[in-house]
């Protein structure tokens, strides 16, 4: 028969990796009525920081990260490879003289300028549903309060 012994509180914390709540001291009545405010500050900070790391580390996070990456990675080749194909075509020196005077005729025209318009308008709308994504992702903040702003 084998003697087992009973593990310490720091042991079974170090098998489980996980904080175990310690019994604070009892709070006086003076302590109470004064509280810390660089105590209170300090522990929000803590947790703030506690959440943000929590975020970025969250597998959420880095799936999206990776998927993100791979998309743009594919994405990249592809245009590579349809760029590529082109310049070995025979009717690439053709379009690139096409293109050449489809370029100076709309530098010339208004129809450049709405085209670099709505280029930029698609590209604006795009950014902004990006940051709505980005938003999904982010903990939301509590809206501070008049009275919370004044104190």
């Amino acid at each position: 028969m084998t003697e087992e012994t009973t593990p310490s509180v720091e042991e079974i914390k170090a098998r489980l990796k996980v904080e175990v709540p310690v019994e604070e001291e009892e709070v006086t009545k003076a302590e109470a009525q004064n509280p810390n405010v660089t105590e209170e500050l300090r522990e929000f900070g803590k947790q703030f920081a506690d959440t943000i790391r929590s975020a970025w580390n969250s597998t959420e996070r880095q799936r999206l990260e990776t998927e993100l990456r791979d998309g743009m990675r594919s994405f990249a080749d592809e245009v590579d490879k349809a760029i590529q194909e082109i310049k070995k075509s025979p009717a690439a020196e053709r379009v690139k003289t096409e293109a050449v005077n489809v370029r100076e005729k709309v530098e010339a025209s208004d129809v450049g300028n709405k085209a670099r318009a709505g280029v930029a308008s698609g590209l604006q709308a795009l950014s902004e549903q990006l940051a709505k994504l980005a938003e999904r992702f982010t903990p939301a903040e509590k809206p501070v309060s008049e009275e919370e702003t004044a104190e």
